[in-house]
């Protein structure tokens, strides 16, 4: 699959913008009623919402450009039986190539990685508008309302599985470009 030059921009902005957000995440001091934050939750209060305008733009542009090429809902299999069978092909076809140590590719979207992808840009949408909700709701001395509680709550439920699919999908980029099928220099090199 090739990538045109604004996906890998945002991608890499993404994957950059994440990144930090999961490590300044792990130094910040969050506010509290009598807790003043440190400079680490403005940093992370800050790149939250412009991840959330990137993350935005993302989606945009990769439905946009599925709708053209109609392979749309391989980014979203979850509410269609066909999709949903592709997918069970895809993960059958990727257990099988691991149990002979090879992991498949090609040049053609395949389903198990699409819907990833589509889980990772939910994932990311998620935790760009939780944490951006709080940002703008939360009250000077750090007080949150009943439902910006919950709003909390999920964001901070969300963030363990951020840190899996930060941690397991560039392994998985590393494994395919090792294996030769060039995803990381058709996402990150020159075109």
């Amino acid at each position: 699959m090739k990538y045109d030059l604004l996906t890998k921009i945002l991608h890499a902005s993404i994957a950059l913008g994440v990144s930090l957000q999961m490590i300044t995440s792990l130094v910040m001091i969050y506010p509290k009623p009598g807790r003043v934050p440190n400079q680490w939750y403005e940093v992370h209060e800050w790149v939250g919402i412009a991840l959330l305008g990137i993350v935005s733009i993302h989606w945009l542009w990769a439905v946009g450009r599925t709708l053209i090429r109609g392979d749309a809902l391989l980014l979203f299999p979850w509410f269609s039986g066909a999709r949903l069978g592709q997918l069970g092909r895809d993960i059958a076809e990727t257990g099988c190539e691991a149990l002979r140590g090879r992991l498949p590719g090609g040049d053609e979207p395949r389903a198990l990685p699409a819907a990833v992808q589509g889980l990772g840009l939910l994932l990311a949408l998620g935790m760009a508008v939780t944490g951006t909700a709080l940002s703008m709701g939360m009250a000077p001395d750090g007080g949150l309302s009943p439902l910006l509680r919950v709003v909390k709550e999920i964001h901070e439920s969300l963030a363990p599985v951020m840190w899996v699919y930060l941690l397991v999908h560039p392994l998985l980029g590393v494994l395919h470009q090792m294996a030769g099928h060039r995803s990381l220099s058709r996402m990150f090199g020159p075109r």
